[in-house]
């Protein structure tokens, strides 16, 4: 029910002459004009998107550090630390065949880039179809961004769910059964 992204940032060379990659997922908004929007407008330097790494996963970003929800942070969820990649081929590598991310943000060259999720349905065949990610582009010359991000609406999708949760309450399924992405989580007996 969530557009699902990933977030990553390019690392200074190291010795070996790698520019590792640091990745964490974001549960929510991943579209170019939510938070591809995000990070042009709140987090477009290396040291403001470095500090987006520090909490692990987030179900969504904020314009601020303190506006985000991170899951070990906000949630007391296990902190899912961010992964690290030998470089950007690896870690596009390790994505292959991954349909739940639509969208990966990389910050590199300082500023962020967008590749975008596509799948093409096959006609025949025992698979359905095959799912890859396009090559990186900055985020302000994305279609989607650029169509878009006047008419952005901050945690279009949080907000959502949470009005989807909020009627499971009233249809009697009452608090305890109910966890509302995004809201404060409770412990199910």
């Amino acid at each position: 029910m969530s557009t699902r992204s990933n977030i990553a940032i390019q690392l200074p060379e190291d010795k070996d002459g790698n520019k590792k990659i640091k990745v964490i997922y974001v549960h929510s908004d991943g579209y170019p004009y939510g938070v591809g929007k995000c990070l042009v407008d709140n987090y477009n330097n290396r040291q403001l998107a470095a500090e987006l790494f520090k909490h692990g996963d987030a179900s969504y970003l904020g314009d601020t550090l303190d506006e985000c929800s991170f899951y070990a942070r906000d949630w007391k969820r296990d902190e899912e630390p961010a992964r690290t990649y030998r470089d950007e081929f690896m870690y596009m590598m390790d994505m292959r065949g991954d349909v739940f991310i639509e969208y990966i943000y990389l910050f590199k060259d300082n500023r962020w880039h967008v590749s975008t999720g596509k799948y093409v349905k096959t006609k025949d065949g025992y698979d359905s179809g095959s799912s890859y990610f396009t090559k990186f582009e900055p985020v302000i010359m994305n279609k989607e961004y650029i169509k878009y991000k006047d008419k952005h609406e901050k945690h279009a999708e949080v907000k959502m769910i949470s009005q989807i949760g909020e009627l499971l309450k009233s249809k009697g399924f009452g608090d305890d059964n109910v966890v509302i992405q995004g809201g404060k989580a409770k412990k199910a007996n």
